[in-house]
Parts: structure tokens; C-alpha cells; sequence
């Protein structure tokens, strides 16, 4: 197996988590790039993917997965973060879900031959801890206390054991993704839209965050980019506080700030998961940046103005538009 550039002929791409927010994107986006798309699902008959996609039944319990004919593997399987309490029974079944679905996936590359093959395995930036005011990238050293870094920490681990295989390993440290469809833009909406949003916090918290379009761009790059190998930050260049954050949301809705939530406040509504708030992430992805990917929402009023727009640009016009550059 090869990966190819892409003046070559078209990839065969498998993913995992491809019913997710950033799945349903990616797999737009390698479609429009003209590669062929394995989707790797628990229940086939359940998800709505393009009749080009090829479905194929697999969950991250199975010992192997079925990988076969698969030029790269995208992993993206993971169960949201932040939608339950995190009790001892949860965290172990957050990090179960990931450790068992990375190594399925390592088995299933290492059953066809990994050698020539890329293994893109999603992580995150809390790989790294609370790193305050001080700016971070892709060799920032591993942090230590609490739930989220030590998370990454075992993730990343675990696709290690791929590069026993001889496949390329791309570690996609993944920021807070911005899309319509879900995740933290979708919770936050109502508040701010009835005029009730606010700082969350304290206002000084770094927060690394990305464009989704940009999210399913960069794994392309990654995918082109043979020299891309190790931790790969997936964020925009310009990281913001929470302040900032908070301001920039109200004026995109033409809406005011007025009830800023306390840290105390914060952790009595939401625990120990308040920390993805709270903790402070100013990452940078400078691996993308040093190898010329060129981000098309950069800042965050440009991110939110397309988002929250009547029109978002869809992922095949920016591909299209990338290729015309």
C-alpha cells in the first residue's frame, strides 16, 4: 500500500466515527477530493452516507477491524465528553471506548500490512494540561494532573503501537471543533441567542478552537503530507480567552453579554467537567503552518460569521476553491 499525492489517483480512505460531526465532513470532503471512502459503523442501516460510500460493519469491541484494501485509516471514534457526569464509571468508559477502538484499528492495519499506510488517530490539545498564558505546539511536553490530559496521554499510547507496523502515525491533538450539527456551538446557541450568554469563568482561559471544515482540511493535508508524522495539532492559529470568546458570539447574534458564570458556579453545575472551560489551552498548530496548509476560517469572527450565517460555505466549495488557488 501507498499513500499517493494527490496529483495521483484517488486514496481508499477507512473511517471510523464517520457518523460523527467531523466524519459526515470528512467524508464530504475526501469525496470531493476524489477518494474512495470506507465508513466503519456499529449499525449500517442506520446512518445515511453518499451510495459511493462503502459501509461496513465494525465497533470498537471487535478485536480487528476490517480494514482491508484501505490505503489510510482515519480514527475519530470517541464518546462525547461532556454529555454525562464524570463519575469513576464514566471516565473508565470514556477511556475504554478509545482504547479499544484504537486497538482495533492498530490490529486491523497491522492484519493488511502497515508498511505504506497512514494511521490518522484523533487526541486532544489537554494532552498538554492547563498550560496558562504560555503558548504551545505539537512539542509541548505531556502535562500532568487531571482527568482530560491523562485521557490523551493513554489514548496516544495506545496508537503508538501502529508504528510496530510500519504505517506513517499522525497523533491529530484535536481543539474545541466549531460546527451547525453539534458539539459546544450547538449547546451554547440558545443561551446566547435569548440574550443570557456570558463569560465562562474567569475570562482569561486560553481556548484552542477550529473551524469544522478547517478540521476535515487538515486531516487531508495530514493524509498528502508524507513528512506529517507524530502529535498534530488541529486548531486555529489564533486561540482566544474565554473573554473573548464570550464577546465575540454576542456581537456575531447582535446580542448582549449579561450574566458572566463564576469558576464556583461552573463547578457546581458541572463538576470535574467544567475543566474543558476552564483550563487554558493558547495552542498553535505549527506543524500544519510549516507545511504550507493555509487555513480558511483563521479567526474567529470569520469562523462564527460563516457558522452562524444563512449561508455556511459548504466543504466541497472549499475544496474546489483550494485546488483554483
Amino acid at each position: 500500500m501507498t499513500t499517493r499525492p494527490r496529483a495521483d489517483k484517488s486514496r481508499t480512505v477507512a473511517i471510523a466515527g464517520a457518523n460523527g460531526m467531523v466524519g459526515h465532513h470528512l467524508v464530504e470532503a475526501l469525496q470531493a477530493s476524489g477518494d474512495r471512502v470506507i465508513a466503519l459503523v456499529r449499525q449500517p442501516s442506520a446512518h445515511h452516507f453518499p451510495s459511493a460510500v462503502e459501509i461496513r460493519r465494525w465497533q470498537a469491541s471487535d478485536p480487528v477491524a476490517p480494514v482491508d484494501g484501505a490505503d489510510a485509516v482515519v480514527n475519530l471514534v470517541g464518546d462525547p465528553i461532556f454529555a454525562r457526569p464524570w463519575n469513576r464509571a464514566r471516565k473508565q468508559e470514556l477511556t475504554q471506548t478509545r482504547l479499544l477502538a484504537t486497538r482495533s484499528l492498530v490490529e486491523g492495519i497491522r492484519k493488511i500490512g502497515g508498511e505504506g499506510c497512514t494511521f490518522i488517530s484523533s487526541t486532544a490539545v489537554e494532552y498538554a494540561g492547563d498550560t496558562g498564558d504560555r503558548q504551545v505546539d505539537e512539542k509541548a511536553a505531556p502535562g500532568t494532573g487531571g482527568f482530560l490530559a491523562e485521557l490523551a496521554q493513554v489514548w496516544e499510547a495506545e496508537a503508538q503501537r501502529v508504528r510496530e507496523t510500519g504505517a506513517r502515525l499522525v497523533l491529530l491533538r484535536q481543539s474545541l471543533v466549531l460546527g451547525r450539527e453539534g458539539g459546544t456551538l450547538a449547546a451554547l446557541l440558545p443561551v446566547y441567542r435569548s440574550g443570557f450568554g456570558g463569560t465562562l469563568g474567569p475570562g482569561g482561559q486560553w481556548f484552542s478552537w477550529i473551524h469544522i471544515n478547517d478540521v476535515a482540511r487538515l486531516i487531508l493535508h495530514a493524509l498528502d503530507q508524507e513528512t506529517i508524522t507524530g502529535p498534530f495539532i488541529s486548531a486555529s492559529p489564533n486561540p482566544v480567552t474565554s473573554r473573548e470568546f464570550a464577546k465575540m458570539f454576542a456581537h456575531t447574534l447582535h446580542r448582549p453579554r449579561l450574566f458572566p458564570m463564576s469558576r464556583g458556579m461552573m463547578k457546581l453545575v458541572w463538576g470535574e467537567r467544567a475543566d474543558l472551560f476552564l483550563d487554558s489551552h493558547r495552542t498553535v498548530p505549527q506543524v500544519a503552518l510549516s507545511t504550507g496548509f493555509q487555513f480558511r476560517f483563521p479567526t474567529l469572527s470569520e469562523a462564527l460569521s460563516d457558522l452562524l450565517g444563512p449561508h455556511p460555505i459548504p466543504i466541497a466549495q472549499l475544496m474546489q476553491e483550494a485546488r483554483e488557488r
